[in-house]
C-alpha cells in the first residue's frame, strides 16, 4: 500500500499543479489594470500597441520607449468634442486608424498617474469593441520612479484600418438612463465628489444626484491610497503623485462593496471623465456590466424634467451683486493706480 501511495504523490502532485494553473490563469482573465513589470515585458511584443495619452507638452520631455501618440492632443480631448462628449464612431476610427492602431491589437495606454487622460481612451477603446485594452494607471511616473529610460522618439506606425465592433453596453446615453431610473437591477454609481452629490457643489444648471432607484456615491478619488493626494499636490504640500495610486484589490472591494457585481452599474460624474476611472477600477474587479455615462450631470442636471434629488440652484440674485461689487472694486482700482 505505501509503494502504490508513494507513486501516487506525484501524478497528485502533477494534477493538482495543472489545476491550479489553470484557475490561476482564469482568476486574472479579466485584468485590465497593469503595473510597470507588465508594460516591460509586453510593449515590444508583436500585436501590441503602447499609447501615450498625454499631449504634446508633456511627450516632449520624454515618452517610453516605443510608445506612439494620437497627435499633439491629449487623447482624451482628441478623442472627444469641446463639450467632452465622445466623437462619433466613423471619426474615431479614422483617428485610431491614421496613427496605426486596430482595434484587434492590445494596446496599452499610460499617461500620468492616475490621471483620467489615460482612462478616458481605455473606456473608448473597450467602447468601440477592443477586448485586449490595458490601463497603466501609474504610467509615467511609476516608470521613471522604476528607473527606466525614456525617449524623445514617439515610434510612428503605419496607418491601418480602423474597424470598430460597438458594444452599446459601454455606453449610456441620457434616453437610457431616463428609461432604467426605476429599475434597481441597474446600480447608479456617481463619481463626484460628496459636495457636488449632496448639491453644495453646483455645476450644471441645478446641484444634486441622478434619482435613480439604486444609487451610491463614491468619489472616484476614494479608489486612491490617498483620497486627498491631488489636492495636496496642488497645495504643494507634496511634490509627486505617489498617493494617486489605486489600493491594492481588498481595498478596492471593500470600497464598491455596496454594489453588487452581478448587476450592472452605470457610472457618472459631471462630463463622464472622472467616471471612466470608477469604469476602469470595476472593469478591474472583474465587473462585466459596466457602462460609463458620457453626458452625465453637465447635460442630466440642466434639464429640469429630469427626476434628481438634493436640488439646489444658484442664487442669481447674490451672484449678480457680487459681480457689481466686483465691477466696482475694478474700477476703483483703476482710478487709483498710478498712470503710465
Amino acid at each position: 500500500m505505501r509503494k502504490l501511495n508513494e507513486g501516487r504523490i506525484p501524478k497528485v502532485r502533477i494534477v493538482l499543479g495543472l489545476l491550479l494553473s489553470a484557475w490561476s490563469g482564469a482568476a486574472l482573465a479579466h485584468h485590465v489594470i497593469v503595473e510597470t513589470d507588465y508594460v516591460l515585458k509586453n510593449k515590444d511584443r508583436a500585436g501590441v500597441v503602447l499609447l501615450d495619452a498625454r499631449g504634446a507638452g508633456d511627450t516632449k520631455k520624454g515618452v517610453i520607449p516605443g510608445a506612439t501618440v494620437l497627435g499633439d492632443k491629449p487623447a482624451a480631448v482628441a478623442l472627444r468634442d469641446v463639450d467632452a462628449r465622445i466623437l462619433p464612431v466613423a471619426t474615431l476610427e479614422k483617428l485610431f486608424g491614421e496613427v496605426g492602431i486596430t482595434r484587434e491589437q492590445e494596446i496599452i495606454v499610460y499617461a500620468a498617474k492616475g490621471d483620467t487622460a489615460s482612462s478616458v481612451p481605455f473606456w473608448i477603446l473597450e467602447y468601440l469593441g477592443g477586448d485586449k485594452i490595458k490601463l497603466y494607471n501609474g504610467g509615467i511616473d511609476d516608470w521613471v520612479a522604476g528607473k527606466h529610460p525614456l525617449t524623445n522618439e514617439i515610434k510612428k506606425l503605419p496607418a491601418a484600418k480602423f474597424i470598430a465592433k460597438v458594444r452599446a453596453d459601454r455606453l449610456a446615453t441620457t434616453d437610457y438612463v431616463k428609461q432604467n431610473l426605476n429599475k434597481k437591477e441597474i446600480q447608479f454609481l456617481d463619481s463626484r465628489t460628496v459636495k457636488e452629490n449632496a448639491g453644495e457643489d453646483i455645476r450644471s444648471v441645478r446641484g444634486g444626484y441622478i434619482a435613480a432607484a439604486n444609487h451610491v456615491n463614491i468619489p472616484y478619488e476614494r479608489s486612491w491610497m490617498d483620497p486627498d493626494a491631488a489636492i495636496k499636490l496642488a497645495d504643494k504640500k507634496v511634490n509627486d503623485r505617489n498617493g494617486m495610486a489605486l489600493k491594492d484589490g481588498s481595498g478596492l472591494k471593500d470600497l464598491f462593496k455596496g454594489l453588487d457585481p452581478k448587476k450592472e452599474v452605470v457610472a457618472y460624474c459631471q462630463t463622464g471623465t472622472r467616471s471612466t476611472q470608477s469604469y476602469a477600477v470595476l472593469r478591474e474587479l472583474g465587473y462585466e456590466k459596466v457602462r460609463n455615462y458620457d453626458d452625465s450631470w453637465i447635460v442630466y442636471g440642466a434639464n429640469p424634467d429630469l427626476p434628481a434629488k438634493n436640488v439646489s440652484y444658484f442664487d442669481f440674485v447674490k451672484v449678480n451683486a457680487a459681480l457689481r461689487r466686483l465691477d466696482a472694486l475694478e474700477k476703483r482700482l483703476d482710478e487709483i493706480a498710478p498712470k503710465k
